[in-house]
């Protein structure tokens, strides 16, 4: 399946964020090419989509990189040193700096080297899948050796459609726009959403001191629904719609129902409360169930080989 690219350029919303490349790239180029002049401000204007006019979700997830901003330089300028292998870099980058994944990382390559780097996300992964451009891997490949090819393909398909990198980026906007603009997205999720807030809801009422053959937790929810709704969706936004743990794709009303959304509470002997809640797959919630979260983590990248 091909690009329209005429009808994608005439979406307001694309045209507007195409319209924006040149001004972005001179604020943040220079500073993402020499990250000894990134500051604390520059790197929150980065994740603004108020200044960066291009990537939503990346504010709350990497608002805590700039906690040790001598580490956040020292793992960009390690990204962007290409006499470096790029995969090697990337994973190396990546370690560097809890929370930053390929979504935050490729937009920093694509602002120091525009003509150079795409961006992997949550928007542009699901897009080239459908497409039938997603790339195959080697088996047991890094991010950052998935990257590399994965970028090898954006570089030949912009050349193909004769446009640049960001506008390759703001195309791939296009469905989701248009799922939008006629409800069906909108619709699929709110509905994944309202789900997930309602069973919190109920879980918490039932478990209220109860006495069967066994104390039940207490588990309390201390937002609101609509609060809560709220607060779902933005959690799925920053995750570019991944399980918080595998970073799996969800989906909202998918033919996989083990992909499906499912809250989960981080400290299982916690309520239901903002920082303690992550959205993952259905399955990844059955198998965790009360295990600890770092445990489960650990235990999962034993199996993944990591």
């Amino acid at each position: 399946m091909t690009i329209d690219i005429k009808k994608a350029l005439s979406l307001p919303e694309i045209r507007d964020s195409v319209s924006k490349r040149d001004e972005v790239l001179e604020r943040f180029g220079p500073v993402f090419r020499d990250p000894s002049r990134l500051t604390q401000q520059d790197y929150f204007d980065f994740l603004s989509y108020r200044k960066n006019h291009h990537w939503t979700g990346l504010e709350r997830l990497g608002r805590s990189a700039a906690d040790d901003m001598e580490n956040l330089r020292d793992a960009v300028t390690t990204l962007t040193n290409e006499t470096l292998p790029l995969s090697d870099r990337f994973d190396a980058a990546s370690s560097k700096v809890q929370g930053v994944g390929p979504a935050t990382l490729t937009p920093m390559l694509l602002l120091a080297y525009p003509d150079r780097y795409g961006v992997w996300n949550g928007t542009s992964e699901p897009e080239m899948r459908d497409r039938r451009y997603w790339p195959a891997f080697p088996r047991g490949s890094s991010d950052g050796e998935k990257y590399e090819i994965v970028n090898s393909v954006l570089l030949n398909l912009a050349s193909d459609f004769r446009i640049d990198l960001w506008t390759l980026d703001a195309i791939w906007w296009m469905s989701k726009l248009e799922r939008q603009n006629t409800g069906h997205y909108k619709d699929d999720w709110f509905k994944a959403i309202w789900a997930m807030a309602d069973q919190a809801e109920k879980t918490a009422k039932q478990s209220c001191g109860q006495t069967v053959d066994r104390m039940v937790k207490n588990k309390e929810l201390r937002m609101s629904k609509e609060e809560l709704i709220a607060y779902l969706g933005e959690l799925l936004d920053e995750a570019d719609h991944r399980c918080a743990i595998t970073g799996l794709l969800l989906q909202a009303d998918g033919p996989d129902n083990q992909l499906r959304p499912s809250l989960d509470r981080i400290d299982s002997d916690g309520h239901y409360e903002a920082g303690n809640l992550q959205v993952v797959a259905r399955f990844i919630n059955f198998w965790k169930q009360d295990t600890a979260d770092v445990e489960f983590r650990r235990l999962l990248a034993i199996v993944r080989g990591e």
